[in-house]
């Protein structure tokens, strides 16, 4: 839990670092708000892990559940990620036209990691990287539901 923590905020800061430092050396024209858009919105998502591990991690070594808070913060931010989303796409709509070919594509490139995480970390797991994840995987012929879905279930019902 503690490398998930630490992982997910590095990749918040290092990755809109390493897009902006390549992002600066383009000859052409950047459409900087499209492309900051979707990547203060992976940051976002990324740091939403972080906590979310964070969390987990302090619950799990204290042998309590997790805060009385969590289900309604991270219910919000669920739903919040879905406005911002739509939000990314209707801003990328509207600049379509005006915008180079590069832009589109390291923007979608972004909102698809976006949406990637979004499905990683409220509906199903998708990434697979122990024996015990792949032999789940392949015993079941599904995706094993997100820790942080799970979580929010028992939440809801414990309070319910």
């Amino acid at each position: 839990m503690k490398y998930l923590r630490n992982a997910e905020a590095f990749c918040a800061f290092f990755l809109p670092l390493v897009f902006w430092l390549d992002w600066r050396k383009s000859e052409q024209p950047v459409a900087w708000d499209l492309r900051i858009a979707a990547t203060a919105l992976m940051s976002y998502i990324l740091l939403q892990g972080a906590l979310y591990w964070g969390l987990k991690l302090q619950a799990f070594a204290g042998h309590r559940p997790l805060p009385a808070y969590f289900q309604q913060l991270y219910t919000t931010f669920k739903y919040s990620n879905v406005i911002a989303i739509g939000a990314v796409l209707a801003l990328v709509a509207s600049r379509s036209a005006a915008v180079t070919s590069a832009d589109l594509g390291w923007t979608g490139c972004v909102l698809a990691l976006v949406i990637a995480e979004q499905i990683n970390y409220y509906h199903y797991q998708l990434m697979y990287d122990t024996r015990a994840a792949f032999a789940y995987l392949r015993r079941n012929g599904r995706l094993r539901e997100a820790a942080l879905a799970l979580d929010l279930k028992r939440c809801k019902t414990t309070s319910a």
